[in-house]
């Protein structure tokens, strides 16, 4: 019930264009759509790795079939009026064309032609480097160096490797080779590979004799973090910062004293009892993160110091170093995690017209393996960062300050770290340091197996914080608690936790027993806990308060001078 015509059209509507040959008369084979349509240009550059993207479009009865060639070879799997051709070697340049043709009921070939021609070059890619060299590398003497970068281009590479930014004739592979290692070998190395568009150089390789890994008597810390200044803008990092450090450095071996918000007269005290600890044969590290300025030398600032302070409220750089170096320790770190500006003289003209003291250090040797760290370079900020846990510097020497390396190549790596960090930016914040180091030593490097010191026998018994537990009755409501006493924060030794256990249906609060200058108290009772930063050993004991319903039930003291670190009463002589 359709007639041909019906047909016809329905066939033509449905595209079903081989079953309407069946019915209708050949029609000429025509090219309506030609490659280079679609490219808008005769000549093409593809890098390698892309795809090349070509379209031919024909009509006729029989409908129309495509078979595309590159350099006159077929292409397998090409057959549509598209193509998407992998551009992945240079032998695909060339002439692209498509053959255009008709095939009988038989499948024979009735008509055919070709399409105009696009040409396509290899357009040439950026060398990338997928492999660097190694960042640090230790050689014996007389042993053989080798050092490999991997580069990847489609295009020809060439390679030349340079030491201390010195051309190396002959180094012109991706490896470099260097037989018979020796003291003049020892520098930085790196490679410089190009193409015919671009060029790359790779991260520097530096390469030092392995030497005889030193030991150590003891190793001792220092860490300060002063973040609550009464005076001046508190800071967000520095207590994170400062654990941060102290904790990576427990992990490899070293005795750490860490404090949190300590006054004038509690820095000077914290670092006489450090400097008492030290020997020789020990390595001394002192790292603090806070407030601090520059004027001609680096000063800290305490948390207690004045809106308009003087260069005698603050603690000099070489006042630490004088009373550090007096015990000859046989490394010495000191790192400064605070702003070197100069305070202006709007804010503060008193400090430019002060006599500043002379503070001379002498070590009983030599001046010799002193490291002094700055988070920034001279007259310029030191920055934390908005909603991150660590300030900038931390984050980067927190990388590094545990790892197997030389102590001064840690400081190289940070400053390295940070500049990279910040590349496409300004660099307001430029880490420096300075070095005195004769051998390679390491913060890592073992302790002798032998007794320690009297000066670290003594220190583990200042700082010693053992957890207590005992028992805390309240007469009045006939209730009995349990209290444990422990770190609120690893590794502060002047911040302990209270927790109390065993108690049900009541609210409780802590409360000083003698007025404090500073708070120091702070208090979570849905948890029936309290913490105390730096505890005073003049304060005298908690009150501990409990009520029920809203209404008091009873109270206790709780002296906890009994089971503070011994350090802390030291701290307020």
């Amino acid at each position: 019930m359709c007639t041909v015509e019906v047909l016809h059209k329905l066939l033509e509507d449905c595209e079903l264009y081989e079953t309407l040959s069946l019915l209708c008369l050949p029609e000429l084979l025509r090219i309506t759509e030609q490659p280079a349509n679609t490219t808008k240009a005769n000549n093409l550059k593809v890098p390698i790795g892309q795809y090349l993207h070509l379209s031919c479009r024909a009509i006729g009865l029989p409908p129309p079939k495509y078979a595309w060639y590159c350099n006159n070879i077929e292409l397998e799997d090409s057959t549509s009026s598209d193509l998407m051709h992998l551009i992945n070697k240079i032998s695909n340049a060339g002439e692209y064309k498509c053959k255009v043709y008709q095939n009988d009921s038989d499948g024979n070939v009735i008509a055919s032609r070709f399409s105009s021609s696009v040409f396509v070059q290899i357009a040439s890619t950026p060398v990338k480097i997928l492999e660097q060299p190694l960042p640090y590398a230790e050689v014996e003497e007389g042993g053989i160096l080798v050092l490999k970068c991997k580069a990847q281009s489609y295009t020809q590479l060439q390679y030349q490797w340079f030491k201390d930014n010195t051309k190396l004739q002959g180094a012109i592979s991706n490896e470099l080779r260097i037989n018979k290692f020796n003291l003049k070998n020892e520098g930085k190395y790196y490679c410089y590979v190009t193409n015919d568009v671009s060029e790359i150089y790779t991260e520097k390789s530096h390469v030092v004799m392995l030497l005889q890994r030193q030991k150590a008597v003891a190793k001792i810390a220092l860490i300060i973090a002063n973040a609550d200044y009464e005076n001046h803008e508190c800071l967000m990092t520095s207590r994170n910062d400062a654990a941060k450090i102290g904790n990576l450095l427990k992990e490899i071996g070293f005795e750490v004293i860490c404090l949190m918000n300590v006054t004038h007269v509690q820095m000077k005290n914290a670092m006489k009892i450090f400097c008492q600890a030290l020997s020789e044969g020990m390595y001394g590290l002192f790292y603090f993160a806070g407030h601090g300025f520059k004027m001609q030398e680096n000063y800290m600032l305490a948390i207690d110091a004045p809106k308009h302070y003087l260069r005698k409220d603050a603690i000099c750089e070489s006042e630490l170093l004088a009373m550090i170096l007096d015990s000859d320790p046989t490394l010495l770190v000191v790192i400064l995690d605070m702003c070197q500006t100069v305070p202006p003289k709007e804010f503060n003209p008193d400090i430019h017209q002060e006599i500043p003291i002379v503070n001379e250090y002498k070590s009983k040797k030599n001046l010799r393996n002193l490291i002094q760290a700055y988070s920034t370079s001279s007259h310029r900020p030191s920055y934390e960062r908005t909603n991150h846990k660590y300030g900038l510097y931390v984050t980067h020497l927190s990388k590094y300050i545990s790892k197997d390396i030389p102590v001064a190549k840690v400081f190289e790596e940070v400053g390295r770290s940070v500049d990279v960090s910040l590349k496409g930016t300004e660099r307001n914040q430029i880490p420096m340091y300075a070095s005195t180091i004769t051998k390679p030593f390491r913060l890592t490097d073992a302790i002798y197996n032998r007794t320690p010191p009297g000066g670290i026998r003594k220190l583990h018994k200042l700082t010693e914080f053992p957890v207590a537990n005992f028992n805390l009755f309240f007469k009045q409501a006939g209730v009995q608690s349990k209290v444990t006493i422990l770190p609120f924060m690893e590794p502060y030794i002047n911040w302990i936790k209270i927790k109390l256990t065993e108690l049900e249906n009541v609210d409780i609060s802590f409360y000083n027993s003698i007025h404090v200058k500073r708070n120091n108290l702070y208090q979570n009772p849905e948890k029936y806990e309290c913490s105390v930063l730096n505890p005073q050993t003049s304060q005298g004991p908690l009150v501990v308060s409990i009520s029920k319903n809203g209404s008091f039930i009873g109270a206790t003291l709780l002296d906890i001078k009994p089971y503070m670190p011994s350090l802390l009463e030291k701290l307020e002589i």
